[in-house]
């Protein structure tokens, strides 16, 4: 595997307070990564420094094996970075795209191809004369598309790029960056929707509080450990794991078992009686929501929920062990 960016003993402080803070981390070359986190777990910091816009207070950041401090003009040529809330210079699209173009030093003799291209890949064509004052969010972030798109960057860069778009331009994205991985090209997202992470990107980056975990972020309940139990106001559930200052707890959706009825002879010391509120298609799999005081989502096979029969309404009985509980 080709690495394209290599983070090593990163730190970011704004302040007295550390947003991010990672060890170490390496990105493939030529595949989608989604970096996943809820809102201040440092999705956008550690965009930001991948888009070389920032340094880190501490460590380094290799771009294909080199140093990006001090950052060259090559290195950001490669780069195309849009932003969650994007900005378009006053003017029209087809402004703002050939600005861009002039920006990066392409040839003017491509201008008209490129800006052409880009327009028809977030069909914006019909609104290339309008100026950008005008347009709507969803209209705004594919214009902000488009203008990255025209310079061809190696490493494309997205913050959140499904907020705002319709249904119909949100499955227009997601062609548009599976076109990508053809073309060993490298995207880099930001997302809050696990759903389209994991269809859409090989690599998951988990952030929780500014650092890396490796427990996927589902089933994550804030609440305080007592002893060997973790309460979060609504359930107490049993953990293995001891750290007394933890105020989070994850479950893998895989590591919880369904039952229509409980079983006093299991293993499992968490048993919670729930009902299903929602069932899902979650890539190749279904995802089962169940509330029972907290909302749980539970992953599992095509096969099994036929076999089981689970329709919405119904009680069932949801297991998992101890050593299932994650402190984060």
């Amino acid at each position: 595997m080709t690495t394209c960016y290599q983070l090593r003993n990163i730190k970011v402080n704004y302040g007295s307070h550390c947003a991010l803070a990672i060890p170490t981390l390496d990105i493939p070359q030529g595949e989608t990564t989604a970096i996943l986190g809820q809102n201040g777990a440092g999705k956008s910091t550690l965009l930001s420094l991948l888009a070389l816009l920032n340094q880190p207070s501490t460590g380094d950041v290799l771009l294909s094996g080199e140093p990006t401090s001090p950052i060259t003009r090559l290195q950001r040529q490669r780069i195309g970075l849009v932003t969650q809330q994007p900005y378009l210079l006053p003017g029209s699209i087809r402004d703002n795209i050939t600005l861009a173009l002039r920006c990066q030093h392409i040839p003017k003799a491509l201008h008209a191809e490129r800006i052409a291209e880009a327009l028809v890949a977030t069909n914006l064509t019909h609104l290339a004369e309008q100026d950008a004052a005008t347009l709507s969010g969803g209209e705004l972030k594919r214009a902000a598309l488009a203008r990255v798109l025209a310079y061809r960057p190696d490493i494309l860069l997205l913050d959140e790029p499904f907020s705002h778009l319709d249904s119909q331009h949100i499955q227009q994205l997601e062609r548009l960056i599976q076109s990508f991985q053809t073309e060993n090209r490298t995207i880099i997202f930001t997302t809050h929707d696990r759903l389209q992470a994991y269809a859409l990107a090989s690599k998951h980056i988990h952030l929780m509080h500014g650092q890396l975990t490796e427990t996927p972020l589902l089933n994550l309940f804030h609440g305080h450990l007592t002893g060997e139990c973790f309460e979060t106001g609504k359930i107490k559930l049993f953990t293995t794991a001891t750290k007394p200052s933890a105020r989070h707890i994850a479950i893998d959706p895989r590591d919880i078992v369904l039952s229509r009825e409980s079983h006093s002879d299991s293993s499992a010391r968490n048993q919670l009686q729930g009902r299903l509120t929602q069932i899902a298609e979650d890539g190749h799999e279904v995802r089962l929501h169940i509330e029972c005081g907290e909302t749980f989502k539970v992953i599992i096979s095509y096969e099994s929920l036929k076999e089981l029969q689970f329709q919405i309404g119904d009680w069932l009985w949801l297991s998992f062990k101890a050593s299932a509980v994650k402190l984060l």
